[in-house]
């Protein structure tokens, strides 16, 4: 229950706040909350990735993404993320998070979240997206359009996005990243 509350309460905030740019960073507030925690009593890895969702909906609403979408039948659809986990976020400890879209391209966008305790850096994530339509995938380009945004991208995306990018291409494509070191069966 409590998941839909912080949703909701997410969402309005979002809709009451200050709209922002296409290249701005959201920032929200948040708390650790004993459904958070795992067995260790700190916050389950899988929650990160959850509140990272909250991020995004933060993003998608105050840029000005949400009616358009709404009307459109466009949703967002998680393609991949990883995460990198730098101190714990105890009970009931209060933290930002920053969400931001780091490059997009023909089909993908790129959005970097972190996560952030007195000043310090707790957690950070890389998430692929893709924007679904009844009529199949929607370009970001014709997004950043619907929002009256340049298009145009980068023309090549920052170094470490571009490694990331390229290894999980390699994955994708059998390659020696998906084989693993042991050489474990292919996926």
């Amino acid at each position: 229950m409590y998941p839909l509350v912080r949703t909701a309460k997410v969402a309005a905030a979002a809709l009451a706040g200050r709209p922002m740019s296409l290249t701005g960073t959201s920032r929200i507030n948040l708390r650790v909350w004993p459904g958070d925690l795992d067995l260790y009593l700190h916050m389950n890895n899988g929650r990160y990735l959850s509140l990272m969702d909250l991020g995004r909906l933060d993003f998608i609403i105050r840029v000005g993404m949400l009616p358009f979408m709404r009307r459109q039948g466009w949703r967002p659809q998680l393609a991949a993320a990883t995460t990198r986990f730098w101190r714990s976020l105890q009970p009931f400890s209060r933290f930002s998070l920053n969400t931001r879209v780091v490059w997009w391209d023909e089909k993908w966008i790129y959005m970097h979240h972190e996560m952030v305790r007195e000043g310090r850096v707790a957690a950070q994530g890389m998430v692929k997206l893709v924007i679904k339509s009844p009529q199949g995938t929607v370009a970001p380009p014709q997004a950043a359009l619907a929002l009256g945004v340049d298009p145009r991208p980068a023309p090549e995306p920052p170094p470490g996005l571009a490694a990331w990018i390229h290894w999980e291409q390699e994955i994708k494509n059998g390659g020696p990243a998906a084989a693993g070191e042991a050489g474990e069966a292919k996926p």
